[in-house]
């Protein structure tokens, strides 16, 4: 997706892995207190709940403007279930440094309202640069 966020020095592409991703992505695109998007960022070492060295990387790390930082990794809510995925994720999140993320968000398809994601998708489809833009 192209994307432009103030942040950014001039639109770029913002990858995603799939629909809740893309549906967080376009809710987050329509937030004025969103300074910047990074998808995928450096992964996170951690002890698993095995007790095993472990590394996690986040779906996103959003800017808000006010500067706080938010790791966000984004499941469905079976596959949370199924994995333990939220105790995995306690672990991950004591390991986050303050540098990196000033806190750690679980967003499911639970989390995600369908319509309000829509409506972002359409308001962005009118409103985002090309990728004209980006090549520039």
């Amino acid at each position: 997706m192209v994307a432009s966020l103030p942040g950014f020095e001039r639109p770029r592409i913002i990858h995603f892995e799939s629909a809740l991703e893309y549906a967080f992505l376009c809710l987050m695109l329509v937030r004025p207190d969103v300074h910047h998007i990074r998808e995928q960022p450096p992964a996170i070492s951690y002890v698993g709940t095995d007790g095993r060295p472990a590394r996690h990387v986040f779906d996103f790390l959003v800017t808000k403007t006010d500067g706080e930082r938010v790791a966000v990794a984004i499941k469905p809510m079976q596959r949370v279930l199924k994995l333990n995925f939220a105790s995995e994720l306690e672990a991950v999140a004591a390991a986050v440094s303050k540098s990196f993320a000033d806190r750690v968000l679980l967003v499911t398809d639970q989390h995600i309202d369908r319509a309000a994601a829509a409506e972002a998708a359409r308001t962005l489809a009118w409103s985002r640069p090309s990728l004209m833009e980006v090549a520039a």
